[in-house]
């Protein structure tokens, strides 16, 4: 055999060989398989781990995440909070991420788990003209612009066109019950409402709305409920002086100041000094 033909020989062989040990890597890559994926490494694929923010079996507070061990120090080169102009509106919101506050994010008392009774922040002007807003867009649609509800057999008019067409009433939240003092009137269970709907899916009455409406302003939607219950009960007496004219009223009649007892209206018009 002359030595060309061995060189030929020999070089075929190598490269039978080297085709023959990359085909199990042919499977890597663009195939489709019900089987197990292969396993290169399954020291480091089976690994026991917990998922970030996971149940724990393990530890008694129920938590993979662990709190540093007391005294630790950090350090390194970028802060927790940044101050750059692209993390400003994260960080007016960096409270309402961390929700820790069951009483303004959930509506419960923490210590009772019950429905609280007071709006846990500041309720201003500006406050109700947001809730104003947000609830013309998501409640309006169904529960009128007023809160009225609607209820076809009562009444086919009342409430919004939306509204009326429901199979269901939709809730007057001018009803005793939804009002201060209540059975469902609590501001922590209108937030609830608000944010989680009402029933459970996918049987629903009312979807929830926190997708659409952070904390604040699901809690000026409340603020604002609460002022349309109050605008209802309210009389022509609390109506601002400035503002009668403008619904047709008279003016108030004038206060009369209280006189020191045993003297008259006229004896106090009297000039200081007495007779002449």
């Amino acid at each position: 055999m002359s030595r060309r033909m061995t060189h030929g020989i020999r070089v075929l062989t190598v490269g039978a060989l080297a085709a023959l040990a990359a085909f199990p890597l042919t499977g890597c890559r663009g195939d489709r398989s019900d089987k197990p994926p292969r396993q290169f490494f399954p020291g480091m694929d089976d690994q026991p781990r917990w998922k970030p923010q996971a149940e724990s079996e393990f530890f008694a507070d129920g938590r993979t995440m662990r709190k540093p061990v007391q005294g630790t120090i950090p350090f390194g080169t970028t802060a927790m909070v940044s101050t750059a102009p692209w993390a400003e509106p994260f960080n007016a919101k960096r409270e309402e991420f961390l929700a820790a506050d069951s009483a303004r994010y959930e509506g419960v008392d923490e210590e009772t788990g019950d429905f609280i009774t007071t709006i846990p922040i500041p309720v201003t002007s500006t406050m109700l003209s947001l809730g104003q807003t947000k609830f013309n867009i998501y409640c309006a649609v169904c529960h009128g612009y007023n809160g009225e509800g609607s209820n076809p057999a009562l009444d086919p008019e009342l409430g919004s066109m939306v509204g009326r067409r429901w199979s269901i009433p939709v809730a007057n939240l001018h009803d005793p019950k939804f009002r201060e003092g209540g059975e469902f009137g609590r501001v922590g269970y209108l937030y609830s409402i608000v944010r989680d709907g009402k029933g459970v899916k996918p049987s629903q009455t009312m979807s929830g709305y926190a997708y659409a409406l952070d904390s604040n302003e699901a809690w000026a939607v409340v603020a604002y409920v609460r002022a349309l219950q109050r605008a209802q009960q309210g009389t022509l007496g609390d109506v601002p002086e400035s503002e009668r004219s403008v619904l047709g009223a008279p003016p108030l009649p004038p206060v009369v100041e209280p006189q020191p007892e045993g003297q008259s209206g006229t004896d106090a018009a009297a000039p200081a000094g007495g007779e002449s």
